[in-house]
């Protein structure tokens, strides 16, 4: 049960639907939807808020294929956006991506959705998950078209789940498996017992990556020197192993 705002008077889920319509566009929003917990609560608030929105997913292609049924039986009006090209194809183009240079985000996600005119976006993006996010402010400008709005960013984990609880707000069922956060399946940040996880359920998706990380070794540095590696194995075990 979500506590009082002393100053305020409200509860989280009261202040977030004020400030969804506070900030509503003519246009109306663009609401960033992933098929996890947060973009779920999200979602249900921007309904209870009455404003104009259109949902959008960024189909990666290397999302868990549980996320992706989720997103079509339980929310069908969600519109999915593919890249261009495909994560496999782009690796031996623009290299591995790494903790520190995370092309594929850009490329799979924020390109997919580039043509959609709608400037002003919701984004079930939290300040508990990274001090990096702590950093960006709540409301985050990239340009009088660009804005961005966090309705939920100073909520925390347990709040989310207590709302999805109270609300009887369906979710993807790999959070019943032991999954805590659904994102990429191959990703940098994937590692230890999380990519034992991974590559145990995933195995397909795991076998296409290691296929394009082969073709991407074949080919070399794009300055042509050589890998510091002396095989493939190593150079694929490294990257699993984010050195």
């Amino acid at each position: 049960m979500q506590q009082l705002n002393l100053i305020t008077g409200q509860t989280k889920e009261q202040e977030a639907i004020e400030f969804i319509r506070e900030h509503e566009p003519p246009e109306g929003y663009f609401l960033g939807f992933s098929g996890g917990k947060d973009s779920v609560v999200l979602y249900d608030l921007t309904q209870k808020a009455g404003v104009g929105f259109e949902a959008y997913y960024s189909a990666t292609g290397i999302d868990a294929p549980e996320v992706v049924t989720f997103i079509k039986e339980k929310y069908p009006t969600v519109i999915h956006k593919r890249p261009k090209e495909s994560f496999f194809s782009l690796i031996p183009k623009k290299g591995y991506p790494t903790k520190w240079t995370r092309w594929c985000c850009d490329k799979l996600k924020k390109e997919a959705t580039k043509d959609v005119p709608l400037g002003k976006k919701l984004m079930g993006i939290r300040a508990e998950e990274s001090k990096r996010r702590a950093d960006r402010p709540r409301i985050d400008s990239f340009s009088k078209k660009q804005i961005i709005y966090k309705p939920i960013f100073n909520w925390l984990e347990w709040e989310i789940w207590d709302h999805i609880d109270t609300n009887n707000l369906l979710v993807c069922s790999l959070y019943s498996e032991g999954f805590s956060r659904l994102g990429c399946v191959v990703c940098p940040f994937v590692d230890g017992k999380k990519l034992k996880m991974h590559k145990d359920r995933w195995p397909k998706i795991y076998a296409a990556f290691e296929k394009a990380m082969k073709k991407l070794w074949d080919k070399g540095k794009p300055n042509k020197e050589p890998w510091r590696e002396l095989s493939f194995g190593e150079f694929l075990n490294n990257w699993y192993r984010g050195k």
